[in-house]
């Protein structure tokens, strides 16, 4: 019994504790603000938005990707951005390879911790072009055989390529003043081309594409067309 009197006594000391320890919490607790503050203006960090990028398929030119993700410079900007991938020139790529489509955004600040802010009006989005968008584009004529080449199948193409070279030397906006025949095949009327696409005054791909049909159909080939062309010097 005599060992229950620290026991008391020792829970009134307690019981006497406790007041001065709410009393601390209340004074602690007024500087809370000061800490949500030093929150809100914490350093920024500066986040760089990634480049997008694509990996090469099979059949990939150059041009054709430059086109198809409306690269501003076409194929040579492509080239400019991938020479450290492209080791063998623009016109070897390999299928797996990933180019870089663009440079890397410049850097923003973003607040570390501070609370969003409200989303700004979007911009206006640029112009489409309804019309000749590969006019835009300058082709080389090594470009050009490179995207025939993922065209014409490959027992073809040495003849196919004869045709071209002679008719039109690849260029793709080639007339013939006197007929006015036009492109890379010399289509007579060049209207002729509309068949296979719209964009036929400028596009090489819809300009090879129509050749090909057009040999195909008329003798049943391009080594039989070039065989023709060989003997009257135009098919």
């Amino acid at each position: 019994m005599g060992a229950t009197l620290p026991v008391i006594a020792t829970g009134a000391a307690s019981a006497h504790a406790l007041a001065p320890a709410r009393a601390t919490s209340v004074q602690t607790a007024a500087p809370a603000p000061v800490v949500a503050q030093a929150q809100e203006t914490a350093p920024v960090a500066l986040q760089a938005a990634a480049p997008a990028t694509y990996t090469v398929a099979s059949g990939d030119c150059l041009s054709r990707i430059a086109v198809g993700h409306h690269v501003q410079g076409g194929w040579q900007k492509l080239y400019e951005l991938n020479r450290s991938t492209l080791t063998k020139g623009p016109d070897l790529i390999f299928p797996g390879q990933k180019l870089v489509l663009s440079a890397a955004a410049p850097a923003t600040a973003t607040p570390a911790s501070a609370k969003p802010a409200a989303p700004a009006a979007p911009a206006a989005k640029p112009a489409v072009p309804t019309s000749r968008p590969a006019a835009q584009i300058s082709y080389s004529a090594g470009s050009i055989q490179a995207l025939a080449a993922s065209v014409v199948p490959a027992d073809q193409f040495a003849s196919f390529s004869q045709i071209i070279s002679h008719e039109s030397g690849w260029n793709v906006h080639a007339t013939n003043p006197s007929s006015g025949a036009y492109g890379l095949a010399q289509a007579l009327p060049g209207s002729k081309m509309a068949s296979t696409g719209s964009d036929w005054r400028d596009n090489p791909v819809t300009q090879i594409k129509w050749a090909l049909d057009y040999m195909n159909s008329r003798y049943g080939s391009p080594n039989a067309a070039w065989a023709f062309w060989q003997t009257h010097h135009w098919y």
